[in-house]
């Protein structure tokens, strides 16, 4: 098989998965969203990676009243500390029992309500039976990764996998006449990688990093869909 024991999933979307129901504090391998209480002004979101049962990455976001997030044009020096820092400790501690960033306990404490929302989510996820087809955000050159994913009680079963390109100005499919071998290759191998692994996390084909981080993107959405 051609493979490269490389992770490259770069999720766009927001994503909530697992696999069926966990034992209690077991996580599962996704990305989880939590979010903390809302208080007056605005609230927390924490989009927290999962790799081999261990926090890898934690996106924090911090939304306002206006609906509008704060940014770097935010003008409070604690809080961008908080929102740089306050994802390396969750990773390094793998909880989300951290010390606060002291001059912004607030938006400490909603990170870390987030955080534990999202991984509570991590240890208890169930899937619905069915077929699913989810979609990869659109790639710097136009491409869209498509799967189909079918899940019999709660496990992965059958892959589809397809990718969609800019011809034209059309969104067209990618069909046999795309030259490229491995292209190809990894469009017919890959989904039996997905049912194996019985997750969207594998690995990278080499020479096809770009979709294969697509296809990835695309089963995880497909599940997110299933997801009750």
């Amino acid at each position: 098989m051609k493979k490269l024991m490389v992770f490259g999933l770069a999720l766009a979307v927001v994503l909530g998965l697992g696999f069926n129901v966990m034992a209690a504090g077991h996580m599962e391998d996704g990305i989880y969203t939590g979010y903390s209480s809302a208080s007056d002004r605005a609230y927390v979101e924490a989009n927290v990676s999962i790799q081999d049962g261990a926090i890898v990455n934690v996106e924090l976001t911090e939304w306002r009243n206006t609906g509008i997030a704060k940014d770097e044009d935010y003008g409070w020096d604690e809080f961008h500390e908080a929102m740089e820092v306050l994802p390396e400790r969750f990773v390094e501690a793998n909880s989300a029992d951290v010390d606060i960033i002291t001059g912004a306990t607030s938006t400490s404490e909603m990170a870390i309500e987030a955080v534990e929302m999202a991984l509570t989510k991590a240890e208890n996820v169930r899937y619905m039976d069915g077929r699913f087809m989810g979609h990869s955000s659109v790639s710097s050159r136009g491409g869209l990764g498509v799967a189909w994913v079918t899940l019999e009680d709660g496990e992965i079963v059958d892959v589809k996998l397809e990718e969609v390109q800019e011809q034209d100005g059309e969104r067209v499919l990618k069909d046999e006449d795309y030259g490229w071998d491995e292209f190809h290759e990894a469009r017919e191998e890959m989904p039996e990688w997905f049912v194996d692994a019985n997750s969207p996390f594998v690995d990278v084909y080499t020479e096809a990093t770009g979709s294969s981080n697509m296809w990835m993107e695309a089963v995880a959405d497909a599940l997110s869909k299933a997801r009750y």
